[in-house]
């Protein structure tokens, strides 16, 4: 996988693409962390995953597999080869036997077998049978699966009469109809995608948690982004969880943080880093399950407003309060 060196920037990566979004989603509601190809006839080799997340064509989730490879959100792990016809590029294509003196296709297969007591080799046809077992060419004895051992494999031509032991073969295309040879073919492969477990949690955490606030903030008319950037003095863009922007320009920054245990203060300490940069309006640090004690005096002391909560719908209250307030700010 391409490297994002920050897990907000993989977001902001998979959300700058709506197609990215919608199968994130789904990935997240169906708890998967594999993309895995299948076959069908007609359809040849696609990504159901993908089909029903984004309701597009075989050939479409195909194409956006190795988008999300090239995005740096999927890495690959070989499934199969695949035979494509060089003139349509179909993967619906059949192998074609033929005689290497006549060239027919009208072939006849057969065992080549021994018979272990007398080395007698024929095909297994020639083993007449005597009601349900078989009889020896040559001594005339009834044989056992047992008295025989495969030596290979005979083919016949129904057109000439020859026989062989090796066909020629050539392939021929099911779609467009044309036929091709093995030097002609073209081979790909199949893979299957894999996202990582951290990126798709981390989509889970930010996207799905922080929807419901910017929904909110949208109720209120409000400009806000998630992931959110604001370009500092040091000519640096900082990426915050939402930016919401008034009508002068003024930016206000929200960053959350979720955690199974409070919060600890190196949030406050990193997100206190880009706010001396950026200088927002205003910096809101939202702590799902809530702050360490000394997170909140330092918090205090570099003035980030702390919202706290056991979860998203515990701090829904204190965002709709701060988004009315912007936007009395906005409206002034």
């Amino acid at each position: 996988m391409a490297t994002a060196t920050t897990q907000a920037e993989v977001y902001s990566i998979i959300t700058s693409d709506e197609q990215a979004t919608k199968l994130f989603e789904y990935l997240v509601s169906k708890k998967k962390t594999v993309i895995s190809p299948a076959f069908e006839i007609v359809m040849g080799y696609h990504y159901p995953d993908i089909m029903e997340a984004l309701k597009v064509t075989s050939m479409e989730s195909v194409s956006f597999a190795k988008k999300l490879v090239q995005m740096g959100l999927a890495s690959e792990n070989y499934r199969e080869q695949v035979v494509r016809c060089p003139h349509c590029n179909s993967e619906y294509t059949t192998v074609r036997f033929h005689c290497p003196f006549c060239n027919s296709t009208r072939l006849s297969k057969d065992l080549l077998v021994e018979h272990l007591a007398d080395g007698i080799i024929a095909p297994l046809s020639n083993y007449k049978k005597s009601g349900s077992e078989l009889v020896c060419p040559s001594c005339k004895k009834k044989v056992k699966e047992d008295d025989l051992r495969t030596m290979g494999v005979w083919y016949s031509c129904l057109s000439c009469g020859k026989q062989f032991d090796t066909p020629k073969n050539s392939y021929l295309c099911l779609s467009c109809g044309k036929s091709f040879s093995t030097q002609e073919l073209v081979i790909s492969f199949i893979n299957e995608l894999k996202i990582k477990p951290e990126v798709l949690d981390e989509f889970a955490k930010r996207h799905m948690l922080l929807t419901p606030l910017l929904n909110i903030m949208s109720e209120y008319g409000l400009d806000a982004k998630s992931p959110g950037t604001i370009v500092g003095a040091s000519g640096y863009g900082h990426i915050f969880s939402i930016v919401c922007t008034n009508h002068n320009g003024k930016k206000y920054a929200f960053d959350l943080q979720l955690s199974e245990k409070p919060v600890d203060e190196t949030a406050v300490l990193g997100m206190f880093a880009k706010v001396v940069d950026t200088k927002p309006e205003a910096a809101y640090l939202i702590a799902i399950p809530g702050m360490v004690e000394n997170g909140k005096k330092i918090a205090s002391v570099y003035k980030i407003n702390l919202i706290e909560g056991n979860s998203v719908q515990d701090v829904i209250p204190a965002i709709k309060e701060i988004a009315s307030k912007i936007k009395e700010i906005k409206d002034n």
